[in-house]
């Protein structure tokens, strides 16, 4: 506690401390799509490298830029005011607009970085936030927004997922909907004819529940 002397200083939760050596967290997945992703919540941008796309797909920054605006932050009341378009650059992997068979590396800068607002914060961990077992497991955390513990490391998901989604599109006419159904005690109607809603319906309303009276109720709670 502050003040207290025989409390541990909270001035070294920011700071390196002497931790079992244990393997960094793995920023790596999959196996026939392997995507990596990058970046923490507050430094100049994040990303993600995605290798085992396959050559000659058509592939532009626009085709991932859809589900990255769906997601970025600042859109409603009832997500982070954080103010970031998200605007996603392609740095490699692709030439005329197809594909080339190689690591495609993605970069989204941040634009609204602050970490100067989590000063407070940096020799106290947050409650139901990951400071405390980040530190406590690797004896250092970014202490602003939570590094790689912030929802901000998902963009790399979005971007990778959106390449895979296109793909799956084209070669096996595949398309994947998925709405929220339920929050806390409302839920959505189980009758509700899942094959017939589309994203159109499912973005129509802020929690991304396509029964826009379940909707209404899920934004009360």
């Amino acid at each position: 506690l502050p003040g207290d002397p025989s409390s541990t200083s909270n001035h070294a939760l920011s700071r390196p401390q002497e931790a079992p050596r244990r393997l960094a967290k793995m920023s790596t997945f999959g196996h026939n799509l392997r995507v990596t992703t990058f970046g923490e919540s507050h430094c100049k941008g994040v990303g993600c490298i995605i290798d085992g796309v396959p050559p000659r797909m058509r592939l532009t920054e626009e085709d991932m830029q859809t589900q990255l605006t769906r997601r970025r932050p600042g859109q409603s009341h009832l997500t982070t005011p954080r103010n970031e378009k998200d605007r996603v650059t392609i740095y490699s992997g692709t030439e005329g607009g197809y594909t080339l068979g190689t690591p495609i590396m993605c970069l989204i800068h941040n634009k609204d970085q602050r970490p100067g607002d989590y000063k407070e914060m940096a020799d106290v961990p947050r409650p139901s936030h990951a400071d405390y077992t980040y530190q406590s497991k690797y004896g250092i955390r970014a202490s602003s927004g939570g590094g790689r513990s912030s929802s901000r490391e998902t963009i790399g998901r979005v971007a990778a997922g959106a390449i895979a989604e296109k793909w799956l599109k084209e070669t096996y006419n595949c398309e994947i909907v998925s709405w929220v159904s339920c929050v806390y005690d409302v839920e959505a109607p189980k009758n509700l004819e899942k094959e017939h809603v589309t994203r159109e319906m499912v973005d129509k309303t802020l929690v991304r529940c396509p029964h826009e009276k379940s909707a209404e109720a899920m934004q009360k709670r």
